[in-house]
């Protein structure tokens, strides 16, 4: 390939060693009860180094981590980085399907889980590799006879993450040490992170996005990480009181279920005061719900738009855009590139759609062990097809229009879910809203809304339809309107899972 080398240099272990030296009494982690300094999580990460290189763990090694977000989680990660290794994270909230997968993929030297984790898949993934529980971390032995990992890499492996996909197996995806510590690093300069952050967790770990572009952007800028590990309101909302929490990153609907706990709080008073930076990503943008938890908390949801695959890539700087412009994910990070382009591949005009192409020192490796799946990703230039659709304004502001594998297709014409969405969620009734294509004999598929109701007065059909035709073209107004309790989502990153909303309306809303 040739794609080159990135001019960014550095790597979190190093970067997070200094920040222990300069700061050693700083609060680093508070996990529940546990308030562990920069010495102390150090000094953690040191005994976990030594209890792998004396179990056998040699460079490129790789181990498993199958866990819930806590502070023994960055541990070990740091320790595993810092003995050389390579480490593999897998959603502990996988299928026993995706589980086996996982391991048996990526074959490890060892394993390491949290408690509640199916230890029945993970050990059916790989028989006889040493499985040890992560606040223990009893290491006694490494397996040595692991498949080695691919040559000619144009960067040493450092990370193998899984993607959290729902219509076939997860990707895995190869990282450099260059690239987790470009998107830590990245972040917290956009962000402007610094020691006096406290950040809520509430993502998990296995995800880049809880891993790299929060908690360890955090660490690296001397802040607190706070663990919270569910997404759930009413563990985040008292967290955040507690602790004068600075900083929240979520998706979209972490932001939404926040504003239904808080309800409607007497006129004028604000809820959570100490917060400066909320970031949202992962989903599109609900900007409903954004205005709403502008106006109970004073701070705005931010966006950040990238891919595990080149991360970082878009977000807003919340010094120079404290308040985000309606529908855009933000501007272009630091290092990072982006196109635009046809399906012929040409660059379009700024305010014309088409697909992404990004690049930078964030670029994945590849794909582990599939050639064919890494060369349909990345280009011979070293660019990842996001397949994505975006546009650009004139003024550099990237606006996320849907994914190509979403559009709904009807008599020929492409219609985006996403823009539907938006002018739903503009409703004051509606409280979330997805749309999808269900069969149609006629015109291939038909646009159809699942809608939770916003208040308790519910939501009236002709209402909304009424509401759709002022603000869309005709044959984009969904045909059936389909009120729900919640949306299905991924249930490991929380994100809307559309593949399970057309299952859900298939059912109710009958045929066409």
């Amino acid at each position: 390939m040739a794609f080159q080398p990135a001019t960014v240099r550095g790597d979190c272990v190093s970067a997070f060693e200094r920040v222990a030296r300069e700061q050693p009494d700083r609060t680093a982690v508070i996990d529940n009860d546990a308030t562990i300094t920069y010495r102390d999580l150090q000094a953690a990460v040191e005994l976990r180094t030594t209890a792998l290189r004396e179990a056998g763990l040699g460079p490129g090694y790789r181990v498993a981590l199958v866990a819930e977000s806590s502070a023994e989680y960055l541990m070990t990660a740091l320790a595993v980085w810092r003995a050389g290794g390579v480490l593999v994270t897998v959603y502990p909230s996988s299928g026993p399907g995706d589980m086996r997968y996982a391991i048996e993929t990526s074959n490890p030297s060892l394993i390491v889980v949290s408690e509640g984790v199916d230890r029945e898949a993970v050990e059916a993934g790989a028989p006889g590799t040493p499985v040890v529980e992560i606040v223990s971390f009893d290491v006694g032995v490494v397996r040595h006879d692991r498949s080695p990992n691919p040559e000619n890499l144009r960067e040493p492996l450092a990370l193998i993450c899984f993607s959290s996909g729902t219509t076939s197996r997860p990707k895995a995806i190869m990282v450099s040490a260059t690239a987790i510590f470009n998107c830590a690093d990245t972040y917290g300069e956009v962000w402007h992170l610094s020691p006096d952050d406290r950040a809520i967790i509430c993502l998990p770990m296995a995800w880049l996005y809880g891993l790299a572009s929060t908690s360890l952007a955090v660490l690296l800028r001397g802040g607190t990480v706070i663990v919270v590990r569910r997404a759930r309101p009413e563990f985040i909302a008292p967290v955040i009181e507690k602790h004068r929490a600075t900083f929240v990153a979520g998706v979209t609907a972490t932001f939404a279920k926040l504003v239904q706990h808080v309800g409607d709080p007497e006129p004028g008073t604000r809820v959570f005061e100490s917060l400066r930076l909320c970031i949202s990503g992962g989903e599109p943008r609900n900007e409903a719900v954004f205005d709403r938890w502008t106006a109970l908390t004073g701070v705005s949801v931010l966006d950040a738009y990238c891919a595990s695959e080149c991360l970082p890539l878009v977000t807003y700087d919340p010094f120079t855009d404290p308040v985000p412009r309606s529908g855009s994910a933000g501007k272009l990070v630091p290092h990072s590139r982006l196109r635009i382009l046809d399906p012929e591949g040409a660059e379009v005009p700024p305010g014309e759609v088409g697909e992404a192409y990004s690049s930078g020192p964030g670029l994945m490796l590849g794909y582990w062990r599939d050639e064919q799946l890494t060369r349909e990703a990345l280009t011979d230039d070293g660019w990842y097809r996001t397949k994505d659709l975006v546009r650009v304004d004139e003024d550099g502001y990237v606006y996320v229009v849907g994914r190509l594998s979403d559009l709904i297709i009807r008599g020929g014409t492409n219609i985006s879910p996403s823009e539907i969405e938006r002018v739903l969620n503009e409703h004051e009734a509606v409280g979330q809203a997805a749309v999808v294509g269900l069969p149609d004999e006629i015109y291939g598929q038909r646009v159809v809304a699942a809608v939770v109701p916003g208040t308790a007065s519910g939501v009236d059909e002709a209402e909304l339809r009424a509401h759709c035709k002022a603000r869309l073209s005709s044959y984009k107004v969904p045909s059936a309107f389909v009120v729900v309790d919640a949306l299905p989502v991924n249930a490991t990153t929380g994100k809307l899972n559309r593949k399970d909303v057309a299952a859900l309306l298939t059912d109710l809303s009958g045929p066409a």
